[in-house]
């Protein structure tokens, strides 16, 4: 699947390709050393060295999984060699070396590229402190509009999302990457994204963000009862 990659104390967890752990008013964001799903049997892998997009697709297509990247995160990169047995997030790993890129998992199922820090340099540390900005004001909105709908309130169920936001800050893209379970709820999910307004969009609209809602212990305090 080409295309780009937050937990509502409930917990929305903002992942960018820049990511960095930070906290904000409860919301977590997961860092890109995140420990990875190493979870599931091994399977066969026949992988040839190739384009790293096409390899993407071919690893895609005999896992299941779902990756998150920008094509320009992957354009002119090469793939390594992956034959033998191996669980899932160790061949994508292998797969990915010498690349320039690292993974990390938002799900059992999906995971999201980055630029490894190596490549990043010095430059880099203003443009993602301004990152981490746009992902406070990300997930402020989208909290604040999921806790105004008694139909979506974080609190018990699950649900990664993948979407993109214009220049203006308008949510333009929405789609969910799995289910609630709940097929009204997850079409206000979808209706309540589509209509989150922003104070600015992200640096880079082009890029998508993966917002991983999961449900609250049963003893915690609901994060909507937080100042947004």
């Amino acid at each position: 699947m080409p295309g780009a990659a937050y937990c509502v104390a409930a917990c929305l967890a903002v992942l960018t390709l820049q990511g960095a752990a930070q906290d904000i008013n409860g919301l977590r964001i997961d860092p890109a050393g995140a420990p990875r799903s190493d979870a599931g049997n091994s399977m066969r892998f026949d992988i040839a060295p190739q384009s790293l997009q096409s390899a993407l697709d071919a690893f895609d297509m005999a896992t299941g999984f779902s990756g998150l990247y920008s094509a320009d995160a992957v354009a002119s990169r090469r793939s390594a060699a992956v034959h033998g047995n191996f669980t899932a997030a160790a061949a994508l790993r292998k797969m990915l070396e010498q690349s320039g890129l690292s993974s990390y998992f938002t799900a059992p199922d999906a995971y999201v590229l980055e630029q490894d820090a190596t490549e990043t340099g010095i430059a880099a540390a203003p443009l993602q402190a301004q990152a981490h900005d746009f992902e406070a004001i990300l997930q402020s909105g989208v909290r604040a509009a999921f806790c105004r709908n008694a139909l979506i309130v974080p609190g018990n169920y699950r649900i990664a999302i993948s979407l993109r936001v214009a220049a203006d800050g308008r949510v333009e893209q929405a789609r969910l990457l799995d289910t609630t379970g709940n097929k009204a709820r997850d079409g206000e999910i979808l209706k309540t994204l589509r209509g989150v307004k922003l104070a600015h969009g992200p640096l880079n609209p082009a890029e998508a963000f993966v917002m991983l809602i999961l449900p609250h212990a049963p003893d915690s305090t609901a994060d909507c009862g937080a100042p947004p």
